[in-house]
């Protein structure tokens, strides 16, 4: 099921504005595995289109535990301790002026 329709046409409404569901999470993952292993099947169960996770799983440096198929952004030098990730029809980029060790800024754009 395509929940973002190619016709720009269709998403508007009488006034012009676009009009598209997106699915949002929120989730503390305690830097589990497990956590983080069972949001990827909340993820494709819910239909998700953007996480905001606090305390991601990492090994080393890197944030781990997410498939490739979707966009990932993180803060931190080291340890990563927030994160976001994102399905690939939904443009974002990360602003590193106003992200810090605690936080991800990005931006997100729907066309």
């Amino acid at each position: 099921m395509d929940r973002f329709t190619k016709d720009p046409d269709k998403r508007r409404n009488k006034i012009g504005n676009m009009n598209m569901k997106m699915g949002c999470l929120q989730i503390n993952l305690r830097h589990s595995k497990t956590a983080t292993y069972n949001l990827q099947k909340i993820i494709d169960k819910e239909g998700t289109d953007i996480v905001c996770i606090q305390e991601p799983y990492n090994i080393g440096s890197k944030f781990m535990g997410i498939p490739r198929a979707y966009s990932v952004f993180t803060s931190g030098a080291g340890s990563k301790r927030a994160a976001m990730i994102k399905n690939n029809d939904i443009d974002a980029i990360l602003i590193n002026q106003i992200s810090d060790e605690d936080t991800v800024a990005v931006e997100i754009r729907v066309e």
